[in-house]
């Protein structure tokens, strides 16, 4: 029986930290999202986004740390705010403004605007 209720207590205790550590939604602002991809600007691709679908997202803030080292890549973050409700498909593309627009690697994301504006993605 002590053996029970000591598998018990460690199922428990496990529980309570893994709810701990997750935060709950309330901890959390799910206003905004970040999406951040790798970019090396020493090979000209840059990243260029877009959308489409029933609801409207805006980019807010867009910030780009540089790798260590002389060409080195960094990572391109981009902030979106929830402006209208409904689905939308954010796109990203890798690409090369002055050599024709060619393109590089590309992203796709799915995002979901509720109507309180809280956001969520795949």
């Amino acid at each position: 029986m002590r053996k029970l209720a000591a598998a018990a207590l460690v199922v428990l205790a496990f529980m309570l930290v893994s709810c701990a550590s997750s935060g709950g939604s309330e901890d959390q602002d799910n206003t905004t999202i970040q999406i951040t991809l790798p970019e090396n600007p020493s090979t000209g691709y840059s990243w260029i986004w877009g959308q489409m679908g029933a609801g409207h997202i805006e980019m807010i803030d867009e910030t780009f740390t540089p790798g260590s080292g002389i060409g080195a890549p960094g990572e391109h973050t981009f902030t979106f705010a929830g402006t209208k409700p409904g689905h939308v498909t954010l796109t990203f593309s890798s690409r090369q403004p002055w050599e024709g627009g060619a393109i590089g690697d590309s992203e796709a994301y799915s995002v979901t605007v509720y109507d309180d504006m809280t956001i969520s993605y795949l």
